[in-house]
């Protein structure tokens, strides 16, 4: 895997933690055009989409 994609996931894994930024929001702001390959390549890094990223780090 790319070394700047795996930063740029673990700086979404932290928005996700940290703010109420929509995941739009988030793959805006690092740099993705389409937020569907966002949480398609967010879902390769992590095993799991942004949507239940959010969740289970919520609780």
């Amino acid at each position: 895997m790319d070394y700047f994609m795996q930063m740029k996931i673990q700086q979404a894994c932290q928005q996700l933690d940290f703010t109420d930024k929509s995941i739009k929001e988030i793959a805006l702001t690092l740099g993705f055009d389409d937020p569907y390959y966002f949480s398609k390549r967010f879902k390769q890094v992590t095993g799991m989409p942004p949507v239940k990223y959010r969740s289970v780090n919520k609780d």
